[in-house]
């Protein structure tokens, strides 16, 4: 359960927040050296040096639909409400990742950043900042990461396994841009967003959990704290 875990330091919120803010306004302002950046960073990740990696890139995008992103979040869920008995944090999980679908989908609204023109493997609709992928995959990581990494007694093993995590998060982003579905920048600001995001979920959680169990039969589940 996460009634006893600290939340993000603010340092890395407050830094993912002002992240957030100026690659926002540079696409509102139409910054040219940002226009310029994104534009040579995906002519380097689409250039035919990585023309090979294409199956995978395709299978990653899959793996990490948003449609997808929410079904995993339903399955952690129902897991915890069945399994583990942790049904705050069941609650907890289906909140924070359709809230946080939600607040992705205002952001892009705000933003209406076209999507890349040139080179899309696969063509996608809608606006392009954040990119969806990337923050649901944020999202589900970071699940994954509280619930089945963090208790992981042996440290050595919670360090690869959070390792890995962090890999696939930059696969994803790669492969969003490798598509041609968004930019470098669309990327990173779905990450800052989440952070962001999930520090919010995380304060929700502490400040709601007692209300919540008034409604939810309590149960701590077998998870303790970690560090």
């Amino acid at each position: 359960m996460l009634k006893d875990t600290d939340n993000i330091p603010r340092g890395y919120v407050i830094v993912s927040a002002v992240v957030v803010v100026l690659l926002a306004l540079g696409v509102k302002l139409q910054n040219t050296f940002m226009q310029f950046f994104d534009q040579l960073f995906s002519s380097i990740v689409q250039g035919t040096a990585f023309s090979f990696l294409e199956p995978i890139m395709r299978l990653i995008t899959m793996i990490a639909d948003t449609k997808l992103g929410l079904i995993y979040a339903i399955i952690i869920a129902v897991y915890l409400w069945f399994k583990e008995q942790q049904r705050v944090d069941a609650i907890w999980v289906i909140c924070t990742m359709f809230g946080g679908a939600v607040v992705a989908f205002i952001l892009k609204e705000l933003v209406k950043r076209p999507r890349p023109t040139i080179d899309q493997i696969i063509p996608e609709t809608g606006f392009s900042m954040p990119s969806g992928h990337t923050f649901e995959a944020f999202l589900v990581l970071a699940f994954i990461y509280l619930y089945f990494v963090r208790p992981i007694q042996s440290d050595s093993k919670r360090r690869w396994a959070f390792r890995g995590l962090i890999l696939w998060q930059v696969l994803v982003m790669w492969s969003r841009i490798y598509m041609g579905a968004h930019y470098l920048t669309d990327t990173v600001t779905a990450v800052a967003l989440g952070i962001v995001w999930l520090w919010v979920a995380l304060w929700l959680y502490q400040m709601l959990y007692d209300w919540i169990t008034s409604f939810v039969a309590p149960s701590g589940g077998r998870h303790q704290r970690q560090h």
